[in-house]
């Protein structure tokens, strides 16, 4: 029992050093883009993404019960952090990164068989964020759109509670950040997004 207790202390201590390094990357990679595409001026604050991903990580590492859940949900945690530290700094979410994330959940669903099932969360999920964004694309850019792709194709790989919490937690969250920073203009729903689908992959 004890020796089960030491193992486990052991591996979140493993978990959360290796987070905070996974994060000093996802922060090189966002430092990267940013000059290049001209927003030499802005850099991320050193620490923000190395504590996100560590504690993310964390959560993964808790929630989890398979290798193939756990490594899945630390590369996805990875990736979720990357995006929605750009989205904060410069208020973008680059089709590089958000491409990239739904090539590679499509190349993992059809190893698995359920292309489909992918296919059809993303194409859901993103089609809601497109009439919405058609409404009001002031209020809902069309990053936000592109992220649901990769987001629901996830989402919809862990059946249709998951999807439907995600969708549902994503605005729940935007609104309550929104209040508790008392923002009148808008604020990024990228990570909002993220978040929702991390909780709902992760406890669904």
């Amino acid at each position: 029992m004890v020796a089960s207790m030491l193992d486990a202390m052991w591996m979140m201590v493993v978990l959360a050093v290796t987070g905070a390094v996974a994060g000093f990357g996802a922060r090189f990679l966002v430092d990267d883009w940013l000059r290049r595409n001209l927003y030499a001026g802005i850099c991320v604050r050193c620490g923000a993404p190395e504590l996100c991903v560590a504690v993310g990580w964390l959560f993964v590492g808790v929630a989890t019960s398979s290798a193939v859940q756990l490594v899945s949900g630390l590369v996805f945690v990875w990736w979720c952090v990357a995006v929605s530290v750009v989205d904060v700094a410069v208020r973008r979410l680059p089709n590089s990164f958000t491409a990239a994330g739904y090539a590679v959940v499509l190349g993992v669903s059809v190893w698995s068989g359920a292309l489909w099932t992918a296919v059809m969360g993303s194409v859901l999920l993103a089609g809601i964020h497109l009439v919405l964004h058609l409404i009001s694309p002031g209020t809902l850019g069309a990053g936000d759109v592109k992220l649901a792709l990769p987001l629901g194709a996830i989402t919809g790989l862990g059946g249709a509670q998951v999807w439907l919490l995600s969708a549902f937690l994503a605005p729940v969250i935007t609104v309550v950040v929104a209040v508790l920073l008392a923002r009148r203009s808008q604020i990024p729903h990228g990570p909002s997004m993220c978040g929702a689908a991390l909780l709902a992959w992760t406890i669904g």
